[in-house]
């Protein structure tokens, strides 16, 4: 599984109003199909989250790599990847794409037992996400990143244009993001500015 330097977290919640396929799907477009989307939908039944998913793969390029958050038992039957957060429970089978969000060095020994493909590190900066958390840094990231030895990690959180090469000088395999995109006018412009500020 190649994995892609750019994540979206997407949800309906950030979209303004617009349909969640037709966010992802531009923003997909706008980089070649080279991202990996991560559905973090807490309001959608399963149900409702599987037609959208469905939607999405009718109609991304074939490079997208899909993933779900916290639903194991949805990812298995769409054959898509799963995201867990730090205190999910192991889910004891593999994915097509299995990571795991790391804050600390207890969470990231419980991300390296669990075998994961890749770490989301943060929160790195203040994000609209998290309004009165401060960021932990670059710091945090180099030593999440020493911690996960060659597992891939994802800086997330106040990820632009200006802060993802911030990011990947610390050490990140690439950036996570949500308001950046989701909540662009442009989706696919947005993604386009971020990942020409990637590695190839």
């Amino acid at each position: 599984m190649i994995l892609h330097r750019l994540m979206l977290i997407a949800d309906q919640q950030g979209t303004n109003g617009r349909p969640l396929p037709d966010v992802i799907v531009r923003a997909a477009n706008g980089v070649g199909g080279r991202l990996i989307v991560q559905f973090r939908e807490h309001e959608m039944r399963d149900a409702e989250l599987i037609a959208v998913v469905r939607a999405v793969q009718r109609r991304m390029p074939p490079q997208t790599v899909l993933i779900v958050n916290n639903r194991p038992d949805l990812a298995q039957a769409l054959g898509i990847g799963l995201h867990l957060p730090a205190a999910g429970k192991s889910p004891g089978r593999r994915y097509q794409l299995f990571g795991r969000s790391v804050h600390d060095a207890a969470e990231a020994e419980v991300a390296l037992a669990d075998s994961v493909d890749y770490a989301v590190i943060g929160t790195i900066f203040a994000t609209e996400s998290h309004p009165g958390r401060t960021g932990a840094g670059l710091d945090h990231l180099a030593e999440m990143r020493d911690l996960m030895g060659d597992i891939a990690c994802y800086a997330i959180g106040g990820m632009t244009s200006e802060t993802a090469p911030l990011a990947i000088e610390a050490g990140a395999w690439g950036v996570a993001v949500r308001t950046a995109i989701l909540s662009a006018d442009d989706p696919s412009e947005a993604a386009y500015q971020l990942h020409s500020r990637l590695p190839i």
